[in-house]
C-alpha cells in the first residue's frame, strides 16, 4: 500500500469525526436535492416490475415466504395472558378516541359491502332457523292433558282429555309439516327488506352513536381476549397455504402486461406533485428531520466506520489513490 493510502486510511480509522463529517455532508446533499433528482421514477418503475416478475419465476420464493412466516409466528407461540397486557396503558385512550370518531359510510358503499348472494344465503339460514324455532316453541305452549286423563273416576273428564290430547297432537303435527315451507316463503319475501334495513342502519346518521359504542366494545373485548386463543386461530391458515396464496398473487401480478406502466403512472403522478421541492422542503413542518436525522446519522456513521476498518475498504482505497 502506498504512503498516501496508508495516511488516508489511518486518518479515517483513527479520527472517526472525519467519517461523521462525510455522512453529514452526504445527508445534507440528499436533503437539499429536488425529489425528482433523487428518484428516477422510470427506472424505479421498471425495477419494481422486473423484481416482481423475477420473484414470481423463482422456484424458492414460495418456500422462502413460508419459512419467514413460520419464524414470525413461532415467536408468538410462547406468549401468555390477555392481549391488553402486552400493550401500553397509555395507548388505550388514543385508540378509543380514534374508534370513537363519528363515521357514517356512504349508502352505496354499505350496500356494496353487505348485499351479496353469500350474505343473503347466510341471512336466509339465520332467519329460517329462528322462525322455525319460534314455531316449535309456540307448539310446546299447548297444554299437556295427560294429567287430566289420570284424574280419579275417569268418566267424561277422562274422555274429553283424551280427545283434546289427540286433537293437539294432530294439530301440532300438521303445523310442523306446513310451517317450514311457509317460513321459507316468508323469509324469501322479507330478505330484501332485511338487507335494506341493515344498509339503512349502517349508513344512517341516527345510528352513528351505536356503531361508535360497538367499535369501542370490540376493542375492549379484543384486549381482554387471552392471547392463546388468538394464537390458536393462526393454525387455521397454515404458513404453507399463506405462502402459496402470496406466490399465486405475485404470479398473477407478474402476468399483467400493464404492471410496469401502472407503477410508472403512479410514480409519475407523485413526482409531478412533489418532484420540484427538495426532500428537506417536503419534510418541513413534520418534525421528522429533527427527530430522525441524529439517529440516522449516528447509525450510518457507525456502519461507515466499521466498513472503513475492513481490508476490503483498504484495498479499494489503495486502488483509488494509485498514481
Amino acid at each position: 500500500m502506498s504512503a498516501s493510502s496508508q495516511q488516508v486510511l489511518a486518518r479515517l480509522r483513527e479520527e472517526p469525526q472525519r467519517v461523521d463529517a462525510l455522512i453529514e455532508l452526504g445527508l445534507d446533499h440528499v436533503l437539499a436535492r429536488p425529489i425528482a433528482e433523487l428518484i428516477d421514477h422510470q427506472w424505479l418503475a421498471k425495477a419494481i416490475s422486473d423484481g416482481i416478475r423475477a420473484s414470481a419465476r423463482s422456484q424458492e420464493f414460495e418456500r422462502w415466504v413460508e419459512t419467514r412466516v413460520e419464524q414470525a409466528l413461532a415467536r408468538v407461540d410462547g406468549l401468555e395472558g390477555a392481549l391488553g397486557d402486552k400493550l401500553p396503558v397509555t395507548l388505550l385512550g388514543p385508540l378509543e378516541q380514534a374508534l370513537g370518531r363519528p363515521y357514517q359510510p356512504d349508502r352505496e358503499l354499505a350496500r356494496t359491502l353487505l348485499d351479496h348472494p353469500s350474505m343473503r344465503m347466510i341471512m336466509r339460514e339465520i332467519l329460517q332457523a329462528n322462525l322455525l324455532e319460534f314455531g316449535n316453541r309456540m307448539r310446546s305452549i299447548m297444554p299437556d292433558t295427560s294429567a287430566v286423563s289420570k284424574l280419579p273416576g275417569g268418566g267424561l273428564a277422562s274422555r274429553l282429555a283424551g280427545v283434546a290430547k289427540g286433537v293437539a297432537s294432530a294439530v301440532g303435527g300438521e303445523l310442523e309439516r306446513q310451517l317450514e315451507p311457509k317460513v321459507q316463503s316468508f323469509v324469501d319475501d322479507i330478505l330484501g327488506v332485511t338487507i335494506d334495513m341493515m344498509v339503512e342502519r349502517v349508513s344512517s346518521e341516527a345510528f352513528v352513536p351505536e356503531f361508535v359504542s360497538w367499535r369501542i366494545d370490540v376493542l375492549h373485548a379484543l384486549l381482554g381476549l387471552p392471547i392463546d386463543k388468538l394464537i390458536a386461530e393462526r393454525h387455521k391458515y397454515p404458513p404453507k397455504a399463506f405462502a402459496a396464496d402470496v406466490a399465486a398473487i405475485l404470479q398473477a401480478l407478474a402476468a399483467w402486461r400493464g404492471l410496469g406502466d401502472q407503477v410508472a403512472e403512479i410514480l409519475t403522478e407523485l413526482i409531478r406533485e412533489h418532484g420540484h421541492v427538495s426532500a428537506r422542503e417536503f419534510l418541513d413542518g413534520s418534525g421528522l428531520e429533527a427527530a430522525w436525522r441524529p439517529t440516522l446519522q449516528r447509525a450510518l456513521s457507525e456502519q461507515a466506520q466499521e466498513f472503513v476498518a475492513t481490508e476490503a475498504f483498504a484495498g479499494w482505497l489503495d486502488q483509488l489513490l494509485e498514481p
